[in-house]
């Protein structure tokens, strides 16, 4: 299990805070970065970390969808 730190970003590129989850593996992060897409509507992409390991970036599709 590691903690996975994710920046949800705003279209001008500010992440006015963000969230961290211990979570087992990259594919779980990833799940919860569509998740955290889904509950800020806000925000136009989130950045996933692993310590200083960047793991993904999803954005949101045109739809408002979490890609």
């Amino acid at each position: 299990m590691s903690i996975y730190t994710f920046y949800c970003r705003k279209s001008d590129g500010a992440a006015p805070s963000f969230e961290a989850y211990e979570l087992d593996g990259d594919q779980a992060a990833a799940a919860q970065a569509a998740v955290l897409l889904e509950q800020h509507m806000s925000a136009c992409q989130v950045e996933v970390y692993d310590k200083d390991r960047p793991v993904l970036t999803r954005s949101r599709t045109r739809a408002g969808a979490g890609a």
